[in-house]
């Protein structure tokens, strides 16, 4: 069924199009919330929440923007809500001890998932707005007018944060011996 079918009948009150519709956002929206608030158990949460608030606000939904741009505003404005909360931004080590561990590490792990697993390491320890723009456009693969929509800013300023916040990565994996500095 077609996404557009799936959102009228959600409009419907049609709890079964509507399970079927956030199954297929299901993951996108955990990765965005897991790479904004840079713990586990905070992404399940606020995923969950994020899940609530499209359910209880699909009604409003107009068909002006992408449905996926509306969905991941809706999870950018519940994670920012979060980080508000805390009123501070944990360290990275603290996200460490208080996980025990990112992802766990099995005695013959593949070099592939070795690299992937330091490069989130190093994209959770850049800056809350570059770590979302990375996001956004290099794992979701938003457009910048969507990404613009996302974060309700100009298309000219997503350009140039994404522009910052690669380089940011760039240095990040030059720390962490993945890439060599020129």
């Amino acid at each position: 069924m077609e996404e557009r079918e799936l959102i009228y009948r959600c409009q419907q009150n049609d709890i079964e199009a509507f399970e079927t519709l956030i199954l297929s956002y299901e993951k996108k929206i955990y990765n965005l919330c897991y790479y904004m608030l840079k713990n586990m158990e905070d992404a399940k949460d606020a995923s969950q929440e994020v899940s609530l608030k499209i359910y209880r606000s699909i009604q409003k939904f107009k068909g002006e923007s992408k449905f996926s741009t509306w969905v991941y505003r809706i999870t950018y404005n519940t994670c920012m809500d979060y980080i508000k909360r805390r009123k501070e931004e944990l360290s990275f080590e603290d996200i460490l001890n208080s996980e025990g561990h990112i992802e766990s590490k099995v005695e013959n792990v593949i070099e592939n998932r070795e690299l992937q697993h330091d490069i989130k390491n190093c994209i959770l320890r850049l800056s809350n707005d570059f770590r979302t723009i990375i996001i956004l456009r290099d794992i979701s693969g938003l457009s910048y007018q969507e990404i613009a929509d996302v974060l309700g800013i100009e298309v000219g300023t997503v350009k140039s944060r994404l522009n910052r916040a690669r380089e940011s990565l760039r240095n990040e994996l030059i720390k962490c011996g993945i890439v060599r500095g020129c």
